[in-house]
Formats: structure tokens, sequence, C-alpha cells
């Protein structure tokens, strides 16, 4: 009988026994609810190394649902390997038989990632997936409930930075299903980060951050560590800056004296705004020549352009039935387009003083 199929609540791992007459050999544990069983391990793997040469090859492809099957945590940051933490039953990892929980990753396609950080590690996994189905951060932190007559004031929340969205679940989406199932789903570009100060807290919990949605909702968010605050934080710009680059504009509609107009936002050329019914440019100008901006909060944005000819400034009013998306998403451009001129910046914390100097809107209070 397949003790594992026998007990729905299972435990796996690898140690050292030794019986006090012979050097240490590895042992496998099982460990349910009411047994500890103890197998010696006789595994070969698929490079031919014997299991208690200490390293062996392991071959894993992904499948369409569930993808590896697999969960990791550590990091060189932690002073520890890369580990695996979690295996999902059924899924490509278990199937195997030759991946266990407390694994220690060592190279992944012949890269050595004994010394990698956990964000490289995870970056050295997508390499080959497509953009959109890239994961830059997963983990769990506490989301501060907004209801005042809610008993808990925090609750636990797992994030996940997923291609072009910032996904909340309730529990690590494990399945591909799992991933049309999140609480709240984001576009990274139309949303934006704060890091908070010691001013900004609102109460005695450290290492934490909002997130403003495309609605204006704020959510606010802890995590344990600052280390964990950092790494959420490079991962926020990372995959925003990724996203800005996949998509290279984005346009919205918008009303100007009246009349149905389009506003995009374009990666290499600035802004463009057309008449809808007609296409007809009526004005454009590059980034750099946007000065200043203001909003009333509610859906008017004014441009403050400066004319490459005269040097005068132009305003331009227009009116937004989705003002924070739009705002959030000028910002997210503005971000890329530093990111690409400072490749520092992705692992600085500059976005907020850079974009503020390349005259983002005053709304835009949050930091990509």
């Amino acid at each position: 009988m397949d003790f594992r199929t026998a007990c729905e609540e299972t435990k796996t791992g690898i140690c050292l026994l030794q019986d006090g007459n012979q050097e240490p050999f590895k042992v496998r544990l099982h460990l349910a609810r009411d047994i500890l069983m103890i197998q010696e391990q006789d595994v070969t793997c698929v490079s031919g190394e014997p299991f208690y040469s200490g390293e062996r090859t392991v071959t894993i492809r992904r499948q369409a649902v569930g993808g590896f099957g697999l969960s990791i945590k550590g990091g060189a940051e932690h002073n520890i390997p890369v580990v695996v933490s979690k295996i999902s039953k059924e899924q490509r990892a278990e199937l195997s038989g030759l991946l266990f929980i407390g694994d220690a990753i060592l190279q992944i396609n012949g890269i050595n990632v004994r010394k990698c950080r956990h964000e490289e590690v995870i970056k050295k996994i997508n390499r080959n997936f497509p953009v959109n189905q890239q994961i830059v951060y997963m983990g769990w932190c506490e989301t501060r409930e907004q209801d005042p007559l809610q008993d808990r004031v925090y609750s636990p929340a797992f994030l996940a930075l997923r291609g072009s969205c910032l996904y909340k679940f309730l529990a690590p989406p494990v399945t591909t299903w799992d991933w049309t199932r999140a609480e709240k789903t984001f576009s990274v570009y139309e949303i934006m980060c704060k890091i908070l100060k010691d001013s900004d807290l609102l109460d005695r919990r450290r290492h934490c951050f909002t997130v403003q949605s495309e609605s204006g909702e704020d959510l606010y968010f802890s995590v344990e560590l600052d280390s964990d605050l950092a790494q959420w934080e490079r991962a926020f710009q990372t995959a925003t800056f990724l996203e800005v680059e996949r998509i290279q504009c984005k346009t919205y509609a918008c009303v100007l004296e009246g009349h149905l107009m389009g506003l995009t936002i374009d990666f290499s050329t600035g802004f463009i705004c057309f008449d809808a019914a007609t296409k007809a440019v009526l004005w454009r100008y590059k980034f750099s020549q946007l000065k200043g901006s203001s909003d009333d909060g509610k859906s008017k944005i004014k441009f403050l352009f400066q004319n490459p000819d005269t040097k005068q400034i132009e305003a331009k009013e227009l009116e937004f039935s989705n003002l924070f998306a739009v705002l959030h998403c000028i910002h997210s451009f503005f971000a890329a387009k530093v990111a690409c001129l400072d490749p520092l910046f992705l692992g600085s914390q500059a976005a907020a003083s850079a974009a503020s100097s390349s005259g983002v809107p005053s709304k835009a209070k949050y930091m990509t």
C-alpha cells in the first residue's frame, strides 16, 4: 500500500540518520497524524547519480494546469539556500517521485543558484515563460481591515505579481484555476504603491505599504521584516516596468469641451490626443514637455506642456471617467522611462523624486 494515499495529512522530508555504528545516511520521513515512518533512501535519479551522493538532477516539465506543482522559500538574503517548501498533490513535482520538501535547489537549467536571492531564483525559473505568465513576486502579508466593526484589525493575505496583474488571495494559488479565483485583481500599471514612513503608519506595526487601486481605494498591508518590504518594493517596480515595456501604449476615452476624445500614452512618443470619431490628432507632446499637472480628484486633469518652439506653457484639460487609473498609468510610464535611462532605478527608491521632476500629476503621490 502506498502510504501517501492512505493519509490525508502527510508531511515528507529528508534527514540524516546515525545508529552509532556507521556513518550517517539519508532517510526519508513520512509524518502523519498518528505515525512516523522512516524509509532508507535508495532512489536513483535521472542523472544516474545515487541519491546518497548529496546532489541529484531532476527534470520536470511545466504543465498547463498547476505549473511545476511546487513552492519555494529561502534565499541568500536569509543566509540559506532556496528550498522546496511545498509539493502539490498529483502535480509534476510529486509525480516525478524525486523531489521532496526540504530539498535545496542548487542549479536551474545548468545555472548555479546556490548564492542567489529568492527573487533571482524566481526570475531564472520564469526566464523561459512569456512575460504575461512570469511570476515576479509571491508571499504572505497581512492586510488591515477597513471595516471598523471587524473583530480582527489585520487578516492574512497572499500577494502575487504575475504578468500584468497584482493578485490578492486568501490562500496561495496551486493550480491554473486558482489564479482565476483571486479575491482581488489589479492591473499593475493602473495602481500605485506607497512605502509608508513612520509618520504615515496607522499603528505600531512597521514595514507597511499601501496600494491605491484604479478606483482610488487604498489597501493597507504589513510584512514582517524590513527585507520583506524591500523585496516587495523591488518586485513591484520590476513588474510595472516589464508590463509597460510589453504593452508600449495605453489609450483612455476622455471628453474635451463636450466632445468624445481619446488620449494615448505612448512609451516612445508621449501623449497623443485625438478625436474618437475621425481619429484626427488634435495635439501631441513628448514626456519631457510635460512640466506640470493638476486634477480635481474626481474626473478632470489639467496638463501643462511646454511648446518646443515658443517655450510657452500650453494648458490642456481633459475629463475622464476613470481618473485614478489614468493618473497611475501616466506615473507608471514615467517610472518606466526613468528605468530605461537608469538601470539601477529598479533597485533603488528614487522613483518618487524622479517621476516628480518629470511633471507627474499631483495626485500621483504613490511610488512605482
